[in-house]
C-alpha cells in the first residue's frame, strides 16, 4: 500500500510551512522575545523524544518500516505512548513554530498531529496487528496511541 506521503515528508513540509508563514504573515510574528526563544527547549524535548526512541529501534535492531519490523518494543518510551516518534516530530514542529514567533505556524503541529492520526496510525496499526497479533493487540489496550 502506497501512501501519499511518508510522516518525515509530511514533517518537512510542516517545518516549511511554518518558516513560510514567518516570512509572508510577518503582521502575525508577534510572539516577543524572549518568550519565542521557550521554542528552544519544547525543540530539544522533541529531539529527547526521538532518540530515545532511535536508541531503542537499534537496541532491538528493528526499523522504523511497520513490515520489516522484527520486534514489538514496549518500554522506555513506548510504555508511555505507542507513537514517541510523531509526538517527538510534534514537540519539534511546535519549538519551531515558536521560535519564529508567528502566530499561525502554532497551528502547524496540531495539523501535522491530525493528519498522522487519520492518514497514518489507522494503517500502521493494521500492520502491526497483521504483524504482532495478540501481542500487539494487548499492547494497544493498556498503552494510550498518544499520551
Amino acid at each position: 500500500m502506497k501512501k501519499l506521503f511518508v510522516p518525515h515528508t509530511l514533517f518537512i513540509y510542516s517545518a516549511i510551512i511554518i518558516v513560510l508563514f514567518y516570512l509572508f504573515l510577518k503582521q502575525f510574528n508577534i510572539i516577543p522575545y524572549p518568550y519565542n526563544l521557550a521554542g528552544i527547549i519544547i525543540i530539544f524535548f522533541g529531539f529527547t523524544i526521538m532518540r530515545k526512541s532511535r536508541d531503542l529501534f537499534n537496541k532491538y535492531k528493528t526499523t522504523l518500516g511497520h513490515e520489516k519490523s522484527t520486534h514489538l518494543i514496549n518500554e522506555g518510551v513506548f510504555s508511555k505512548t505507542r507513537n514517541p516518534m510523531y509526538i517527538g516530530m510534534f514537540f519539534l514542529l511546535l519549538g519551531i513554530g515558536l521560535c519564529f514567533r508567528n502566530l499561525f505556524s502554532l497551528i502547524i503541529p496540531f495539523l501535522f498531529l491530525f493528519i498522522t492520526h487519520i492518514a497514518y496510525i489507522p494503517i500502521e496499526e493494521k500492520l502491526m496487528e497483521e504483524k504482532f497479533g495478540e501481542e500487539y493487540i494487548n499492547y494497544k489496550k493498556n498503552v494510550k496511541r498518544w499520551i
